[in-house]
């Protein structure tokens, strides 16, 4: 009795740790489903190249800022530091710039829905770079996925064509990049014992340049294109989406285990549906939602599928 009386309010302590660092977790999906909803008008005012300089520069001065509050801000060794601007240039530049060339071409929930399937193709990602091992789950996923991406293209009223194809496509490619950069480089530079915060800077830093390196090879095709009104959702995208997103996630890391957390990842799915529906009244038709199911489904079999 004696011992059960001393477990009880520990295992009490415990339920509400995981309980805050849930719903921490849960306000990080929130907040980065923000972010990419908020991409969407952004870029009617502002192109592709300016946005993702911006965006991710104001993310790299949010990033320096907590890091310097925090005391965590310090030169890091070169190893993790080289995977960290890799995961930067691999998620958030060539990821950053086809999400936006998804966003442009399909709706932003066909869009987010798969881009979303990160998780999946980041696990993938593991077993084909990492050597982990392939479970069952997995090629389930993949299908469902595949599927869902089949359903999510729709049919044209007018002319009975599919429509949304090209942007179907940029939002996988957009999944496997982010999910591939999450799991394998950003993985590695934390396991070699870089910090969260120097891992955001880093990341975010690398995003930054690797944008500007595209100006002088795209400027071209993508003219100049800045209009006063965007840089609210830009903004909105930068601060709301990506910094605090990233602030909220590391909180709830530091109070649970990443494999009680990362399931609730997947909610990020969802709010940006609600929001689509909700700000940019968008109305995904009964096709559509099927493929939103099919990719909700392979998100969470990833997740606690073991």
């Amino acid at each position: 009795m004696h011992l059960i009386g001393l477990e009880a309010p520990r295992l009490g302590k415990e339920v509400a740790i995981s309980t805050e660092a849930l719903v921490l977790a849960l306000a990080a999906s929130a907040a980065w489903g923000i972010g990419m909803t908020a991409a969407t008008p952004a870029i009617r005012y502002i192109d592709r190249l300016t946005y993702l300089v911006v965006r991710w520069g104001l993310v790299a001065l949010f990033a320096f800022i907590y890091a310097l509050v925090s005391g965590n801000l310090a030169a890091p060794a070169l190893g993790p530091a080289a995977l960290a601007v890799l995961a930067g240039v691999v998620d958030a530049t060539a990821g950053g710039f086809l999400y936006l060339l998804a966003i442009e071409r399909a709706s932003t929930h066909q869009a987010t829905t798969l881009s979303n399937t990160a998780p999946l193709w980041g696990v993938l990602g593991a077993v084909v770079l990492l050597g982990e091992p392939l479970r069952w789950n997995l090629a389930l996923a993949a299908g469902l996925v595949l599927v869902g991406a089949y359903f999510l293209v729709e049919r044209n009223d007018t002319t009975g064509r599919r429509s949304g194809g090209s942007g179907i496509l940029f939002a996988l490619l957009t999944g496997i990049l982010w999910g591939v950069a999450e799991t394998v480089p950003a993985k590695l530079a934390l396991d070699q014992g870089l910090s969260p915060e120097m891992l955001l800077l880093l990341f975010a830093c690398a995003g930054c340049l690797g944008a500007v390196v595209l100006l002088p090879f795209l400027r071209r095709r993508i003219p100049v294109r800045v209009e006063r009104r965007g840089f609210f959702f830009v903004a909105l995208s930068s601060i709301a989406g990506a910094g605090l997103g990233w602030l909220l996630w590391l909180k709830s890391l530091e109070l649970a285990p990443a494999s009680v957390v990362a399931p609730v990842r997947g909610s990020t799915l969802l709010f940006c549906l609600v929001y689509s529906v909700v700000f940019l009244r968008e109305r995904p038709s009964p096709r559509a939602l099927v493929g939103v199911v099919l990719a909700i489904g392979a998100v969470l079999l990833v997740s606690f599928g073991g």
